[in-house]
């Protein structure tokens, strides 16, 4: 049974608990937690590691939605952030998609299709509402979608993005709970599977690629 632990994060208790409601409707769905703003979301995200967060984009006190998202994304890469909005222009559609986030959700999207971005939503190709207009829909995925050409098994590419956000062995070992041997192994392979010879070459890779966030990119 699929199992995933999705984290809340949105300013509005109704909001909050509408989503808690229809996540934990699905089997094998679960609210690790919740909370009301981005500080809080960054906090509780670095100590639950969630499989997903539904981060609200406008919150008025403190961090927005997107700066909050690049927070997460930073520390967790493997953790999804799925956006969620009222807006619907390019402009804010833009914005969102180019924190690196696996999706966005309109506020008024039904639960079916909540439940899919929360399934379906990933890093290589970002989850788009059904009713945005095709012409949008194939510019924007155009344009965030990553090749799908990357030779390494879905470990190996966990251990990627880990490597490239500046993770050690240690460290990734402990979140993906396998052992240090392990994670050098997975490195090993990561490094002569794509022609890399040192770690300098392996975030040059990661950047080109999509799978860690340019410098002060926002």
């Amino acid at each position: 049974m699929l199992s995933l632990r999705v984290l809340i994060v949105d300013d509005h208790s109704l909001v909050r608990h509408g989503l808690r409601l229809i996540i934990e409707s699905q089997p094998g769905f679960t609210v690790a937690g919740e909370a009301s703003s981005g500080e809080e979301g960054i906090l509780l995200a670095e100590r639950l590691v969630p499989d997903c967060v539904l981060m609200d984009v406008h919150m008025p006190k403190g961090l927005d939605g997107i700066t909050a998202a690049r927070h997460i994304r930073e520390a967790l890469p493997t953790t999804r952030v799925i956006m969620l909005t009222m807006f619907d222009d390019d402009v804010h559609l833009e914005r969102m998609l180019s924190a690196g986030v696996a999706g966005v959700l309109f506020k008024h999207d039904d639960s079916a299709e909540i439940l899919d971005a929360i399934v379906n939503g990933r890093a290589k190709r970002p989850y788009l509402p059904k009713r945005i207009a095709p012409e949008t829909r194939h510019r924007l995925l155009e344009q965030h979608t990553l090749p799908d050409d990357l030779p390494l098994t879905t470990r190996e590419t966990e251990v990627l993005v880990y490597l490239a956000n500046g993770f050690t062995n240690k460290e990734i070992a402990t979140r993906l709970m396998i052992s240090v041997k392990t994670v050098e192994t997975h490195r090993a392979n990561i490094m002569k599977r794509l022609g890399l010879q040192t770690r300098s070459d392996l975030v040059e890779y990661a950047l080109k690629n999509g799978y860690m966030e340019m410098p002060n990119a926002y």
